[in-house]
């Protein structure tokens, strides 16, 4: 009987500091960080070849303001850059063939109510380039922007071959 009651108190220490733990947190501004990127040949709908850029990114969002019903808001800002002659020269966002600018889904199980509003996860953002194409070798500089407008800080892809 004295080892079963030990047992309890033991787990019942064990619970307490588990509770105790101070909850982490994070800052307000977002953060994000390179996780990946592939490069894949394909076919647009009308069976025209293309190169598929897969990208992947962390983030953490310590207030949980990243994400928004209103598709209007764009949380994801992009920069396209092509390696002309060994440097990268930014690509004006009127030859690209989608905005630079990326609204990221949205979710009402996102709404993070409560002591921790902390989101964190896996951003994945695709882009396509179409034939002709006018780039041997892009880069991609992305950060991200939270409802309260405050920006995340800035990252490069590593130099995306495309020919």
């Amino acid at each position: 009987m004295k080892n079963v009651l030990y047992a309890i108190i033991v787990l019942v220490c064990i619970f307490i500091s588990d509770a105790c733990q101070k909850a982490v947190s994070y800052p307000a501004v977002p953060k994000i960080d390179f996780k990946s990127c592939q490069i894949s040949d394909a076919r647009d709908t009308l069976g025209n070849p293309i190169k598929d850029v897969e990208i992947l990114l962390g983030f953490v969002d310590g207030d949980g303001d990243l994400f928004s019903s209103d598709t209007a808001f764009k949380s994801l800002i992009l920069t396209f850059y092509n390696k002309v002659n060994g440097v990268f020269i930014q690509i004006p966002d009127s030859v690209l063939y989608s905005s630079p600018k990326v609204y990221l889904g949205y979710s009402s199980v996102m709404d993070r109510n409560g002591q921790n509003k902390t989101q964190k996860g896996t951003i994945k953002y695709d882009y396509s380039f179409y034939y002709p194409m006018p780039y041997d070798t892009v880069e991609l500089e992305l950060y991200l922007k939270d409802l309260a407008g405050n920006k995340s800080n800035t990252i490069k892809t590593p130099e995306i071959p495309l020919k």
